[in-house]
């Protein structure tokens, strides 16, 4: 009979935990947690949880969220775990407690506070002598005025005491905004008990880190390492791209002791923890410990690929294998390849129309998966302020770093310069005037093609020495040309753009490698960002665009 893992919680990472532990022979057994926010915020994560659920290998047990902690410790006690584990933030509090009630490898209980509220933390390390922040809890407009005048600085972050990822944080310059956002906050807090006390600190400038450790009988070991890449818009320093750190460089083992110094300061015995950090002049300061996986909806393949392991498996030799725990504790930091996750900015408010971005990016070299989860929910997507209103993500992973990173700059300079090759409204431009198109036979003596063939016309159904196929039948068509043209004149072939820009692509990758594509002006024009437009697709698959000829029209040539 296998031995039981209850998993608190498995929400974005958290879910590795499932395989990860019928790999090792146990049975997962995940339980839910409830969501400590709004009603609005819980509906939200109520329905996250059941998609998570749909993911569950059949047969996997789940007991539901409940307020009646003995209930639960009761039900648990009947699967007789041999752990405990918090998948996602909204089940540390559940699994530490748990497990202390059931005599399990784990945190004490008596440091869940300093684990899973801000303002506790950063007391802790004060009181180790480790630097910390200067924050308080603020619970009226008159105390946050009071601390605004004691910290004499402009910059200050207004944020819950306790949540996950960016939901209510404010990034505040100046008194103006500091109040706002106080005023905000105690508003919501006011109106829901749950959204808990409000913290108002001293914010920090520099650039943001990611430790990601793991700890068994408070021995700890690195487990991997990103950085922030972030942007001011839209009111908010919005996340663009988080980048493994394969090297370490200078000031990296200073971050690393430090990171150790916090999970020692706050207590921590057992688990994984996903850290936080800002690096100033001064050196590091924790911007918050979540004592459970990285986010970020990591699947383990992925992150293997980037680290050669993945969090989750590490953390579950702290609580079933010491003895592998300390063998891998001493082993060299050496990352395998380049990741990178980058989150899609969305500069303005988009009422959908289609969404090219999840063609552009599954042509990168580098990409490996991505997620769209706010898609298909809404038509209207409102502008990028934090990660609850990212556009989506994507992950890339590459054995050359250049290659990452070229693709990570291009995604981030279309969604900034031309956002509607990613994110399509339908927006007439009454500047743009459809090409006169050009007959295929002529087309195809213009372009002085020889040997195989393809075009890709809604217009014309053949043409001598040529093989002339629709949409319909691309598909089917032979996979090895010496010559591609786009021969697509009707606005109506254009109406969505996704699916048009899906079709293109499929024509391009059957133009065999020293093989040319051809496009005309009259197909170009309907694209958004018209010639522009075609040369992003172009380099989204990797062809070479090709100086243009005199006396060739406006005919647009690449190779591959």
């Amino acid at each position: 009979m296998k031995k039981n893992i209850i998993i608190v919680e498995i929400l974005s990472t958290g879910i590795n935990y499932v395989e990860d532990a019928l790999a090792r022979g146990y049975q997962p057994v995940v339980l839910e947690a409830l969501y400590p926010g709004t009603e609005e915020e819980r509906a939200e994560f109520e329905e996250a949880q059941y998609a998570a659920r749909l993911r569950l290998p059949a047969g996997t047990p789940v007991i539901r969220a409940s307020n009646d902690y003995d209930a639960i410790l009761a039900e648990v006690r009947t699967y007789a775990p041999v752990a405990v584990v918090a998948g996602s933030e909204f089940g540390v509090e559940l699994a530490t407690h748990l497990a202390s009630d059931l005599g399990l490898p784990g945190n004490p209980w008596s440091i869940i506070g300093k684990m899973t509220r801000k303002n506790e933390m950063h007391q802790a390390l004060a009181d180790h002598g480790v630097r910390a922040i200067r924050g308080r809890l603020v619970r009226s407009e008159a105390e946050a005025e009071a601390f605004y005048k004691e910290l004499d600085t402009t910059h200050t972050v207004i944020k819950r005491a306790r949540s996950a990822g960016t939901l209510g944080v404010h990034l505040c310059e100046g008194h103006e905004e500091m109040i706002e956002a106080v005023r905000q906050e105690l508003a919501l807090s006011a109106d829901d008990e749950n959204v808990g006390d409000i913290l108002m600190q001293e914010r920090i400038i520099g650039k943001e880190y990611i430790v990601n450790t793991v700890s068994c009988a408070g021995k700890h070991r690195l487990v991997s390492m990103w950085v922030y890449d972030k942007i001011q818009m839209n009111g908010s320093n919005i996340y663009n791209y988080a980048e493994s750190i394969n090297h370490l460089d200078i000031g990296h083992s200073a971050l690393i002791r430090y990171a150790f110094d916090v999970l020692d300061a706050i207590g921590l015995q057992y688990g994984p923890v996903h850290g936080e950090y800002m690096v100033d002049e001064k050196g590091p300061v924790l911007i918050e410990v979540n004592c459970r996986p990285m986010g970020a909806g990591l699947e383990r393949h992925f992150v293997e690929k980037v680290f050669g392991k993945h969090e989750t498996d590490c953390a579950l030799d702290t609580y079933l294998d010491p003895v592998k725990f300390e063998r891998d504790r001493h082993a060299p930091y050496r990352p395998l390849r380049k990741g990178v996750i980058k989150m899609f900015i969305l500069p303005d408010d988009v009422t959908l129309e289609s969404a090219p971005v999840l063609q552009v990016v599954r042509h990168l070299p580098s990409f490996y998966s991505a997620s769209f989860t706010r898609l298909g929910r809404d038509p209207f997507l409102s502008r990028t302020k934090d990660l609850e209103t990212a556009g989506g993500t994507a992950y890339l992973v590459h054995d050359d770093e250049r290659v990452v990173m070229e693709d990570c700059h291009f995604l981030h300079r279309l969604e900034m310069q031309y956002p509607q090759m990613l994110f399509n409204q339908l927006k007439p431009d009454a500047s743009v005037k459809p090409a006169e198109r050009i007959p295929l036979a002529s087309l195809l003596k213009e372009a002085d093609c020889h040997g195989a063939t393809l075009v890709f016309s809604d217009t014309e159904k053949s043409a001598p020495g040529a093989v002339v196929v629709s949409g319909d039948a691309l598909d089917s068509a032979y996979d090895s040309y010496d010559n591609a043209i786009i021969d697509l004149s009707s606005p109506a072939s254009f109406a969505d753009a996704e699916s048009v820009i899906e079709q293109i692509f499929e024509l391009l990758g059957k133009v065999r490698p020293g093989g040319r594509v051809l496009i005309p002006e009259s197909t170009c024009c309907h694209l958004p960002y018209g010639a522009t437009g075609m040369e992003i697709l172009l380099h989204a698959k990797g062809l070479r665009i090709e100086a243009p000829l005199a006396g060739k029209g406006r005919m647009m040539i690449a190779s591959v």
